[in-house]
């Protein structure tokens, strides 16, 4: 199925890490279709039972995506893609500190209040829904209170 999906798209591009894909996205030269084409390769990839990461996916599609949405809306790609892959890094993990201490890391404290909304927004959307099926939540995201949650995983 793989195969016929690098005919499809014509590129190995969305094969293994990505880490090519995630530099091109900061540096806001992307395909449209980059985001939606790794989606697809890494469920397809998982879906087969091979072990098709989990992080730099993640990491992958953000960055694209933001990379798209930041030229549809004509904002800066580059700052978009780092948005983006801040935001989906913390919709797939649940943790929003450590996101935030990434995208510090990553990109400066220039863009932090954007990484801190976006991860807000994001933190909130995905709800108790996660990679990690281990992971608990000692309070509830919605009300006060303090509820035991268990993680779904997707």
């Amino acid at each position: 199925m793989l195969w016929i999906l690098i005919l499809l798209v014509r590129s190995q591009a969305f094969l293994g890490l990505g880490t090519d894909g995630i530099r091109d996205a900061i540096a806001g030269n992307v395909v449209w279709y980059a985001c939606f084409a790794k989606m697809i390769f890494t469920a397809v990839t998982l879906g087969g039972g091979f072990k098709g990461g989990e992080i730099v996916p993640s990491f992958f599609i953000g960055a694209t995506f933001g990379c798209l949405f930041g030229r549809i809306l004509e904002i800066s790609p580059s700052f978009c893609a780092a948005v983006g892959m801040t935001a989906l890094f913390c919709s797939v993990t649940n943790c929003p500190l450590a996101s935030l201490l990434i995208a510090v890391e990553l990109f400066g404290f220039d863009g932090a209040p954007y990484y801190l909304l976006a991860i807000a927004v994001s933190y909130l959307l995905s709800g108790y829904y996660g990679l990690y099926g281990e992971q608990s939540f000692l309070s509830s995201k919605f009300s006060d209170g303090s509820v035991s949650h268990k993680t779904r995983s997707v």
